[in-house]
């Protein structure tokens, strides 16, 4: 590992367990990311997916099961597109919602996990990113002898319809073992400031490929949001933009079937790697999302790669989007974004600069040279 390298800072290469809050084939997030990013620098990577965090449901069924088959699978299990240098592991795990539970996880389920990271070939003393403050990481927390655990905030938990009653708890004992918080947005990094001593606002970066070279207007402007389709997005400024006649998709996993007009296509989810080539076919991005308290703390991970393209970006007003309403147009009610769509006419190269500009300053070279710094500084 050389000085110049993002990481030169750390002595030498060491395990990175990432505890993920979503499974390695969903949309990709700041863990696949920041997976990616350390399995790129030399380091092994172990990916778990999502260890639970609410009671499941009958839409979760053929997730369950999903699960159920990978963990059969054991060490058979190799996910599509998984980068050299990361081990995905599929955890069998109960929810941590009923105390049953709790102690199964902590007496038998979670040891077993660890163990299976262990066969895997993890080392003593691994970096440990947690997403999840519950019951079930700090049990794997107890098992895993991390020589630094990283909490990285990047959901406001408390923001859920039904947030766990012992949210509060297991959020204080994992920043407790934590040497380094980070917050995706600035609303988070408000919320945790005053409850850890080293808590730090971080985004993603992103990648050279998102940075698109510029086209020229086209008679039917075509919008795209690419992501999950769940119930976080706001619909109805996508049935505005589809009765005004724009030609609307939706790229991305379908957690939650929408009520949308036929002009409005769910295209599914395609692999991180092939979306800019797909995005340069759009003349807008779309960032709808509902007005609510679990929004409030988020910052779409999307953000910096929908800027890198220079295309114009049309976005609810969530808070951690107020500072860069200059390369952003936030639009509040349905007719505002009708009405922005119909002023990409006007849509200038300089605009377009600064919405490139602005992405940059998130290249994801420098912003993982900085968490480097982070962790190297926390352990």
């Amino acid at each position: 590992m050389t000085k110049s390298s993002p990481d030169a800072g750390l002595t030498k290469p060491f395990d990175v367990v990432i505890l993920s809050s979503v499974e390695w084939d969903a949309a990709w997030q700041r863990h696949h990311a920041f997976a990616a990013l350390w399995a790129r620098a030399g380091h092994r990577v172990f990916f778990v997916e999502n260890t639970g965090f609410r009671e499941p449901g009958w839409r979760d069924l053929g997730r369950v099961a999903l699960r159920l088959r990978r963990a059969w699978r054991g060490r058979r299990f190799r996910p599509a597109r998984a980068p050299k240098g990361i081990s995905v592991v599929s955890p069998l795990v109960l929810p941590p919602t009923r105390r049953l539970f709790r102690e199964t996880n902590a007496s038998l389920l979670a040891p077993r996990l660890a163990d299976l990271l262990h066969d895997r070939g993890l080392r003593r003393g691994p970096v440990v990113f947690a997403y999840l403050p519950t019951a079930t990481t700090l049990a794997l927390l107890d098992r895993l002898s991390a020589s630094l655990v990283v909490y990285d905030c990047v959901d406001n938990f408390y923001g859920l319809p039904v947030p766990p009653e012992n949210l509060a708890a297991t959020e204080a004992a994992l920043m407790s073992r934590a040497g380094l918080v980070l917050t995706t947005s600035r609303t988070l990094y408000e919320d945790k400031k005053d409850l850890h001593p080293n808590v730090v606002e971080l985004h993603h970066g992103v990648g050279p490929a998102f940075f698109l070279p510029p086209h020229a207007p086209r008679p039917a402007r075509r919008l795209c949001y690419f992501g999950t389709v769940w119930r976080a997005l706001d619909y109805a400024p996508l049935r505005a933009l589809a009765a005004a006649g724009f030609p609307v998709d939706l790229i991305g996993p379908v957690k939650d079937y929408p009520l949308l007009p036929n002009s409005v296509r769910l295209l599914g989810p395609v692999a991180h790697e092939d979306l800019p080539e797909i995005l340069g076919g759009y003349d807008a991005l779309l960032l709808p999302y509902v007005d609510d308290e679990y929004n409030r703390g988020v910052i779409p991970a999307k953000t910096y790669e929908c800027l890198a393209t220079g295309l114009a970006v049309l976005a609810s007003p969530l808070p951690a989007l107020a500072g860069l309403s200059g390369v952003i147009t936030l639009c509040r009610a349905p007719q505002d974004w009708v009405d922005a769509a119909r002023a990409l006419d006007r849509d200038s190269e300089e605009a377009r600069r600064a919405r490139v500009a602005a992405a940059r300053e998130h290249a994801e070279e420098s912003v993982f040279a900085r968490l480097c710094a982070l962790v190297a500084a926390a352990r």
